[in-house]
């Protein structure tokens, strides 16, 4: 069983050792970051399954910290460690985010029992919000990331899009091939998807033959580009028995919508699904967003 990955967070760096010391006897691989500016550099080029984060920290009070973790992060459990600990500072922290929030000094058979915990929770919670076919997040997961990032639009000013498309004639393909060769042909779109968007975007299975992508600081232009390089890639992809699809080659339809152009979610949704209808109107294989 691979170990699990934490990021030690403290400015004292005889903290970080004796906490990587005794945590890696518990299965931990442990990383020390004691600069906390550093912190979101090091989360977006590492993986880990958890962070132990100090309340304070010199260069950023760590309550920002988790905070500016959490906005891009939302799913990565984050247990706040403190030596001037109260109920309501505890609050604050959970009502930000944290998993868990522990003081110190600190039992470290306490404290690994719900590390663990924080982290099982989380895989728990991640499953029930992924599609299992896909590994994308499911129609639950899209509307709770999709709500998150039209918050943070709204909150700093930043542009945000969406992307609805759908696969073309799949009813017919299914109905030649049968649901098992049908559901190879959606894990294999879900996979090209994944791979063509950023890493930063959220691809979301909508329900059926149907995918959504949340595109955070995306302007409509740079949507439209994402959106075409999705169509030219599903085209050009060979997929086992396209040739006997109506149009001999299997494509995806697209529509666009900006945030900054409808007042809420639904109307984001509903006009890029208005899109993604046009799209098939007018003939397929093609991407359409408002003019």
């Amino acid at each position: 069983m691979p170990k699990l990955q934490l990021l030690i967070v403290d400015d004292e760096i005889t903290v970080c050792h004796a906490l990587t010391a005794t945590l890696s006897h518990y299965g931990y691989d442990c990383t020390i970051e004691t600069n906390g500016l550093k912190v979101l550099s090091r989360l977006q080029t590492e993986l880990f399954d958890g962070v132990l984060l100090d309340l304070r920290m010199p260069e950023i009070a760590g309550f920002e910290l988790l905070q500016c973790i959490k906005e891009p992060f939302p799913d990565l459990p984050v247990i706040i460690m403190t030596g001037f600990g109260s109920i309501e500072t505890a609050v604050e922290c959970m009502q930000a985010g944290a998993a868990d929030f522990v003081t110190k000094p600190i039992d470290l058979a306490v404290l690994d029992i719900r590390i663990k915990k924080a982290i099982e929770h989380e895989q728990t919670r991640r499953l029930a919000f992924t599609d299992d076919l896909t590994s994308l997040a499911n129609y639950r997961g899209f509307h709770t990331r999709l709500q998150q990032e039209i918050e943070r639009a709204d909150r700093y000013h930043r542009p945000l899009s969406l992307i609805m498309l759908d696969i073309d004639y799949f009813k017919a393909y299914n109905d030649t091939y049968g649901h098992p060769q049908g559901d190879a042909i959606l894990a294999q779109v879900a996979k090209l998807l994944k791979q063509t968007s950023r890493s930063s975007d959220i691809v979301a299975r909508y329900g059926g033959e149907e995918f959504a992508l949340v595109l955070p600081e995306t302007d409509q232009p740079s949507a439209e580009t994402l959106g075409d390089r999705l169509r030219a890639e599903i085209e050009q992809f060979q997929f086992a028995g396209e040739e006997h699809l109506p149009s001999k080659m299997l494509t995806i339809s697209v529509g666009i919508a900006t945030h900054s152009r409808y007042a809420d979610k639904a109307a984001l949704i509903a006009a890029a699904d208005a899109e993604l209808y046009r799209a098939k109107r007018e003939g397929r294989n093609r991407v359409c967003a408002m003019a």
